[in-house]
């Protein structure tokens, strides 16, 4: 798409033809109303008495709920507010006109990328500043911005306004894109009765043929707590078809996702411990923050690719190994 925009530019200079800029005026002045504040945090109206915001950092003012995939605070306000229109994804076009625009600013460019479930975000060829509103020429939005010309999809933020828990759905299996087909790319080995394995290849989930990542993506993530997928696949040229329970996804989106988020451990992207949840395995048996993976088995890993990978051919019971200062220590995880 930005060759055939440029191909435009360049016959429209070559033929004296002028080039009109879309005029997002409209929309910014009639989107600055739904822009509110709770204490120093922005917020984006999104309901008569709701308004959502993207922070990394807890907000001091009361809030409603916390997505902590995606980052998101829901607030509640006494006044009524004046919300923006969400318009469902499914509606933008690659290459269609959006502008993210706040009370300082408007940036107008493209719609670039498609997102993928909860880990990969729209895209717009333009500046996404942090809590603007991505909108189209019709002054509804698509997402909300969270900087490096990245957005949540509108789609995610009114689940997350009409969700009465933050539920996402696992199946312990993570895909890729292979040529033309999907297939499983990494397994959690720990994931209660497993039935992929790596290099499977997604054919059909509860009866609809698997086209792309994010129509299956998004068909696990929204099932409900305790329902099961029908996922039919080949393996090594013979078709499987197996029910699987979905369970509550615990990594992922802006957190690390090595599959050992079920053990209460929380990677940042260089592989250091950022967050241990108390009680849980690797609080009881003397993990820190700041400890840094080194070793799954008896392989080394240096980012979440390669700890993911590793860990998915693991076999009954897994030894990892961190360093800790200048020292270093084994942690044994039965699955």
């Amino acid at each position: 798409m930005r060759y055939l925009l440029s191909l435009v530019f360049a016959i429209n200079l070559l033929f004296g033809a002028s080039f009109v800029y879309p005029n997002f005026k409209q929309c910014y002045n009639k989107n600055l109303k739904s822009i509110v504040y709770f204490g120093d945090t922005k917020a984006i109206a999104i309901a008569k008495h709701y308004a959502v915001s993207y922070s990394k950092k807890k907000p001091l003012h009361s809030y409603v709920k916390h997505d902590p995939f995606l980052n998101l605070y829901l607030f509640y306000s006494p006044k009524v507010l004046h919300p923006v229109k969400l318009k469902d994804t499914k509606y933008l076009s690659m290459g269609e006109w959006l502008a993210s625009m706040d009370e300082d600013s408007l940036y107008a460019g493209n719609f670039a990328k498609r997102g993928i479930g909860l880990s990969v975000y729209f895209e717009q060829n333009s500046k996404t500043p942090i809590n603007s509103m991505v909108t189209c020429l019709c002054c509804s939005i698509y997402g909300l911005g969270v900087g490096n010309k990245k957005f949540i999809s509108s789609n995610l933020l009114k689940r997350f306004l009409n969700s009465t828990e933050i539920f996402y759905g696992d199946i312990g299996a993570r895909f890729a894109k292979k040529g033309r087909k999907i297939v499983v790319a990494s397994i959690d080995p720990m994931h209660p009765n497993q039935k992929l394995k790596v290099g499977d290849i997604i054919e059909k989930i509860d009866g609809k043929k698997v086209r792309n990542l994010q129509d299956l993506e998004n068909k696990i993530l929204f099932t409900r707590r305790n329902q099961s997928v029908k996922i039919k696949f080949f393996r090594k040229n013979t078709l499987h078809v197996e029910d699987i329970k979905v369970f509550q996804k615990v990594g992922g989106g802006e957190a690390r996702d090595l599959f050992l988020e079920a053990k209460g451990i929380y990677f940042d992207k260089n592989l250091s411990i950022k967050k241990i949840i108390k009680g849980s395995f690797a609080d009881k048996n003397g993990l820190k923050t700041g400890d840094k993976l080194l070793q799954i088995g008896r392989k080394s890993v240096k980012n979440q690719n390669e700890a993911r990978a590793v860990f998915s051919k693991t076999k009954k019971m897994i030894r990892l190994l961190f360093a800790r200062g200048g020292a270093q220590f084994f942690i044994k995880v039965d699955k």
